[in-house]
């Protein structure tokens, strides 16, 4: 068994009580303190790094979820080949659950919030741009919690993207994506983030085999918007070229 840490650890609710003896450990909200009490000064400084005494500790995860059920993840993709054929565009699903009770068990339900596509016109056609805004949607019901998100990168790959696991960080939950949404194999990636650190998830542990696309609810494409950020164009720009996996 490994040595106790040098100092006894506090934590600090309401208020401490003064400092009596050499130094302590103190347990804040905003992190880790060490307090020292010594004959020539007291202080008490963030603590950064390992603590002297103590084991090493690691960030682990176990899901007790149950696997997406297949009609939910066939609209899904539905719904997002549908964003893709009609737009180019990605698009966003929330994911709600609700936790088993008595002799029910849990419940999935997708939730399409209100989004926004940005992009242009040409050709008589709207091309959607990099970027994707979304905001706050209902739960479905008040047994459902809030779960995470699911999200489509269009014709690129699945991986989350940088300015993806930056923003999922701060969004506790299940976060789910789709590539390749258009092929005849699209691809999937999963991740689960807890107090901002993000764990990767075996896409099969949450997601059943794909098959086919349904059609997605009517209710599901109402809530996306178009917005032009640039003038209508005739034709589209010499050389432009346009890359999907952008911003949720």
């Amino acid at each position: 068994m490994a040595p106790g840490p040098l100092f006894p650890i506090a934590v600090k609710d309401t208020r401490l009580p003064p400092l009596d003896g050499a130094g302590r450990y103190v347990v804040a909200r905003n992190g880790l303190f060490l307090e020292r009490n010594t004959p020539l000064f007291s202080a008490g400084v963030p603590l950064d790094g390992e603590i002297p005494g103590l084991a090493a500790h690691q960030p682990w995860l176990t899901l007790r979820l149950p696997r997406l059920p297949e009609v939910l993840l066939e609209q899904a993709m539905g719904f997002f080949r549908a964003v893709y054929r009609l737009w180019r565009g990605e698009a966003i699903l929330i994911i709600f659950y609700a936790p088993p009770r008595d002799d029910r068990a849990g419940r999935y339900a997708l939730v399409a919030p209100p989004q926004l596509l940005h992009g242009r016109r040409y050709s008589g056609r709207f091309w959607a741009d990099l970027r994707l805004d979304y905001g706050a949607c209902k739960s479905p019901g008040a047994e459902f919690i809030r779960l995470g998100s699911f999200h489509s990168h269009a014709e690129v790959g699945p991986a989350h993207s940088g300015i993806d696991a930056h923003d999922e960080l701060y969004e506790a939950g299940l976060h789910l994506t789709a590539g390749y949404v258009d092929s005849r194999f699209p691809e999937f990636a999963a991740a689960f983030v807890v107090g901002r650190t993000r764990f990767p998830v075996a896409v099969e542990s949450v997601l059943p085999c794909f098959r086919s696309p349904r059609p997605a609810p009517a209710s599901w494409l109402a809530q996306v918007t178009l917005a032009c950020d640039r003038a209508c164009l005739a034709r589209p720009i010499a050389g432009e070229r346009r890359s999907p996996g952008g911003r949720i």
